[in-house]
Order: structure tokens, then C-alpha cells, then sequence
């Protein structure tokens, strides 16, 4: 396991993957690192997303923002 003591973003550009697509949101626009980019699933019972941060590492906290409930 890495040890990391920082507030960077881990998942930043890593490769990412969703269980469907809606449109062109693939599961990559979520870790762009752009502000006004999102991911978006389709119609699934069980939606999931995943990003490889490459390495193993000791996560103090994960923020998921929900897109449409941004700045509320």
C-alpha cells in the first residue's frame, strides 16, 4: 500500500468505468478534472462507476458530487 498524505485528487486522469453510458458522459469525464464535465450511467437497476487509481492506497475521505444537486 502507498502511503499519501495529501489532498490532491488520486483519480485524476486514471482510467475510469461505468456499468452503461447515457449518450457521450462516458465514465473519463468524471475524472478530467473539469468542473462542468460529468459521467452519467443509462437506465440501470444497479448503477456503478469505478476509477483504478493504479495503486493501493489508504483513502481518508471521497467526495461524490451528484450533478444535478450542484451548488444546492
Amino acid at each position: 500500500m502507498t502511503a499519501c498524505f495529501t489532498e490532491d485528487n488520486l483519480a485524476l486522469n486514471k482510467a475510469a468505468s461505468q456499468v452503461s453510458t447515457w449518450t457521450d458522459w462516458e465514465a473519463s469525464r468524471a475524472v478530467d478534472g473539469a468542473n462542468d464535465t460529468v459521467s452519467c450511467t443509462g437506465s440501470d437497476v444497479h448503477p456503478w462507476w469505478s476509477v483504478d487509481l493504479g495503486a493501493a492506497f489508504s483513502i481518508g475521505h471521497v467526495t461524490v458530487t451528484n450533478a444535478f444537486n450542484r451548488g444546492n
